[in-house]
């Protein structure tokens, strides 16, 4: 699946041109992806406080036919590993739930990079390393306090 396609990632970075319906179907989806996967349309509905026809609008406004297909995609972005894109840490987050939720997130950024990259970009870049006279590593360390 391609990473940079998936639905989970597209509904986020969606969710403030989507109109206020659509948008508290992207928010409940957001909220739990696992729990949106068993809904059924009208629990789907019921949860976003809005009709079903809102939610195959907003079905349709990502590019897939109906709601089984929604959902289908849906799994499949938790199989990829996006199922951190919308975990955000609450206030009320204990260490352990916070540091899975940053670590989580890291981790599902540094698969999406790797996934986006160009394999033909990457051996360029390595050839053209392979080719230099020189190479040069510049950094700074934060000043200590």
């Amino acid at each position: 699946m391609d990473r940079v396609r998936n639905l989970l990632e597209q509904i986020q970075s969606r969710l403030e041109e989507l109109n206020k319906a659509e948008r508290k179907v992207a928010e409940v989806i957001l909220l739990n992806p696992q729990q949106a996967t068993r809904f059924s349309i009208a629990a789907l509905a019921q949860a976003a406080s809005v009709s079903e026809p809102t939610v195959n609008r907003f079905c349709r406004s990502f590019g897939v036919s109906g709601y089984p297909e929604l959902k289908l995609q849906l799994a499949q972005s938790l199989a990829s590993g996006a199922a951190y894109v919308s975990r955000a840490v609450e206030a009320d987050d204990n260490p352990e739930a916070y540091t899975q939720k940053i670590f989580g997130s890291a981790i599902a950024s540094l698969d999406s990079a790797c996934q986006a990259l160009d394999p033909n970009l990457i051996s360029r870049a390595v050839d053209l390393l392979i080719q230099a006279r020189q190479i040069h590593f510049f950094g700074s360390a934060p000043r200590p306090r």
